[in-house]
């Protein structure tokens, strides 16, 4: 299993009006519709010309129509999982990017490189930028020692030390949402008159938090522990690439239900567990990603307990 080692987004990569705007590149490229949201995640290192490859593979004469469906106590659905084949509306087809496009998704990606961890700006650039598009860039806060981690989630989400199968806390990236509150004539004004080729304006994290992703290491093998605010997800519904490739079970732990997956990929059989609760008053998803037999359908209670406060 590969560790979750930096996580960097590259959502503002894809405002290229060609590309679904709403679909969220993940560990299973996996996309979640937010109201009033634009947020695209990459959990592990995926090039975005391998992110537009696997988007570029939807066929709107996919037939896939199965979904997946999680209840809470009263039965009422909090979570389900569709095939991105059925996303509402015609799928956007790219095959490749145009070279002005490149040119701007490139410059975008060396400024948030450059961004220190925990900032967030709002970012105009003045080149291949014809719709004078601006960016909400950001660099995730990092995190190397547990204690930090909890002190700055506070009472949002629990953080456990270890995980079953011995395996303990490594590091984790964090993002809150973000205040995007910015003057995008003052932009395009102080780009003119300093003519630089981009600007950049510093922008505030809410207290709201989005997402954790955190690694769990036991010797040389890794665990993906990935935590998300579910709250406002439109229709409680997350989108998955090729779901007919993948055995999938819904396994209840006490009250809980569970979507456990299974897919064969190159380093073995990938599995992941993906359930949502309540914590703090707020819907957030979990989600444990591993190869390999440490997470199995018999040991699911283990993890879904181990997100427990300890009283």
């Amino acid at each position: 299993m590969s560790r979750n080692k930096s996580h960097e987004s590259i959502k503002d990569l894809f405002n290229d009006p060609r590309i679904p705007r709403e679909i969220d590149i993940s560990h299973q490229v996996m996309a979640k519709i937010k109201r009033e949201k634009e947020r695209f995640f990459v959990k592990y290192k995926v090039s975005i010309l391998v992110a537009i490859g696997l988007i570029a593979s939807i066929s709107s004469g996919y037939a896939a129509v199965q979904f997946y469906q999680l209840k809470d106590e009263k039965g009422e659905v909090i979570y389900q999982q569709k095939d991105i084949s059925q996303i509402p509306g015609e799928p956007k087809i790219v095959k490749e990017l145009d070279p002005e496009t490149k040119k701007y998704q490139d410059k975008r990606s060396e400024i948030t490189r450059s961004m220190e961890p925990g900032t967030a700006a709002a970012v105009y650039i003045a080149d291949h930028n014809p719709k004078k598009a601006v960016a909400t860039l950001y660099k995730a806060f990092e995190f190397a020692n547990l204690a930090d981690l909890r002190k700055k989630v506070g009472d949002h989400i629990f953080v456990p030390e270890t995980l079953p199968g011995g395996y303990s806390f490594e590091d984790a990236n964090l993002t809150f949402d973000i205040k995007r509150e910015y003057d995008k004539e003052a932009l395009y004004k102080k780009a003119e008159q300093e003519k630089k080729e981009y600007v950049i304006q510093p922008l505030e994290w809410t207290n709201e938090l989005d997402t954790l992703y955190a690694t769990y290491r036991s010797g040389k093998s890794y665990l993906n522990l990935n935590i998300s605010n579910y709250e406002d997800v439109e229709d409680s519904t997350t989108y998955v690439i090729n779901q007919d490739e993948q055995q999938k079970e819904v396994v209840k732990v006490g009250q809980i239900e569970v979507l456990y997956t299974e897919e064969a990929s190159k380093d073995g059989v990938e599995k992941n567990i993906v359930w949502v609760m309540e914590y703090a008053g707020k819907k957030m998803q979990y989600e444990v990603v591993a190869t390999g037999d440490v997470l199995t359908k018999g040991n699911i209670s283990e993890f879904v307990n181990a997100m427990m406060p300890k009283k």
